[in-house]
């Protein structure tokens, strides 16, 4: 489901900044930024669809920040609630979010998921991909 939820300045606000965040690879911040965005379209009682969607974008945030931080059953945790909120890449809950390509970003966070998911197998080595790479291309925010 897709669809442009109107959102005021302060939300359009905390949208752009969160993105600069996560594009600049502070993903705790990103993750501060969305959060207050999230409040906002609760206390407005927005659809579920936009409520949920900046709550999967909160939580790749926090997927990449215990990626960095080596924390392999968090990055499994917050991994199911991701794609419980927006899906997978085969099965996309939604294409877009404003204006955030989701299928990207899901895209994009599986070698993550997959390399913590590694860790303990043989021959692995976990932990060399660099979560900074990991962008949010707007244009448009």
């Amino acid at each position: 489901m897709d669809g442009a939820n109107p959102l005021s300045e302060q939300q359009r606000e905390w949208l752009k900044s969160g993105i600069a965040e996560f594009d600049s690879g502070r993903f705790w911040h990103a993750h501060e930024d969305w959060e207050e965005l999230w409040k906002s379209l609760k206390a407005e009682q927005s659809e579920e669809h936009f409520i949920l969607g900046i709550q999967g974008m909160i939580q790749c945030a926090a997927l990449l920040f215990q990626y960095e931080r080596q924390n392999p059953r968090g990055v499994a945790n917050m991994w199911s609630k991701v794609t419980e909120k927006l899906g997978t890449p085969e099965a996309v809950k939604m294409n877009q979010l404003w204006t955030v390509d989701v299928n990207r970003l899901l895209t994009d966070l599986i070698p993550f998921v997959a390399d913590a998911a590694s860790e303990g197998q043989p021959n692995s080595d976990p932990w060399g991909l660099d979560a900074t790479s990991v962008k949010i291309v707007d244009n448009r925010v």
